[in-house]
């Protein structure tokens, strides 16, 4: 489950949301639950969001019962610049659509896939070793693999080409 402080119209909400399915969530917000349906997603590359560490307070946190699902949260402390590197490069345009990038650096321990297979989103189709860890990586929607960059035991790095997919 993954816990979330989101700001709609400057109001402060805390949201869970608990993946079901490769397309299924359970989401609550306060004491509401909800079931959402995922039809359908896509990579902007203009996009970026750059996840950030916050301490947690339990001080901030009301005393609620299991049930309810209650949580409050702090705002964020103002982040001061940092010397980090710089983000990862950003697919090109013809990656954006259609591609599978590496998320992270590793090595390619196997491909779940072979060209021209109709593949189904969540399906997995890489297995990538990280730290020492095999990672599945799973297919973000449906479609035709059109091309394979990678093969077993390659090295590859953050937003390395993986698959590139096509329409059904």
């Amino acid at each position: 489950m993954r816990r979330y402080t989101i700001e709609v119209g400057g109001k402060q909400y805390v949201i869970e949301v608990q993946e079901v399915t490769a397309n299924r969530y359970q989401v609550f917000v306060g004491d509401q639950a909800y079931e959402v349906r995922l039809s359908s997603d896509e990579d902007l590359a203009e996009a970026q969001i750059t996840p950030e560490m916050v301490p947690f307070r339990a001080s901030h946190v009301p005393q609620a019962t299991p049930s309810t699902r209650q949580a409050a949260a702090a705002p964020p402390p103002p982040s001061a610049p940092s010397a980090s590197a710089p983000p990862p490069p950003r697919p090109t345009a013809d990656q954006a659509s259609g591609a599978l990038t590496a998320p992270m650096p590793g090595k390619i321990l196997s491909i779940e896939v072979r060209q021209g297979e109709r593949v189904s989103r969540g399906q997995v189709v890489v297995i990538l070793e990280a730290m020492k860890m095999k990672n599945a990586i799973k297919s973000p929607r449906d479609g035709i693999i059109t091309q394979i960059a990678v093969q077993p035991e390659q090295g590859v790095a953050f937003g390395d080409l993986l698959l590139q997919f096509g329409e059904e």
